[in-house]
């Protein structure tokens, strides 16, 4: 099993994910009401054995891409 650490949208307790379960993962824009921001811009996360509709997340696309990369290379 390979994990990764994403810090979610709403608190600072890290979540960690077996990428073996990531289904999908996308970037969503920030959404602004009456000039404020209502939610940052973040990343959702599907796992295939959550069916709330994943995990909103602080990282980047991009970012998650990498620490996936890493978690293939680092042995337990």
């Amino acid at each position: 099993m390979r994990l990764i650490k994403v810090t979610p949208l709403k608190g600072n307790t890290p979540i960690y994910i077996n990428v073996d379960m990531i289904g999908h993962f996308y970037e969503v824009e920030e959404t602004r009401s009456y000039g404020s921001v209502d939610k940052p811009k973040h990343t959702r996360i599907g796992v295939t054995t959550h069916n709330n509709g994943g995990f909103e997340v602080k990282e980047s696309e991009k970012e998650l891409i990498t620490l996936i990369q890493i978690s293939k290379h680092k042995d337990f």
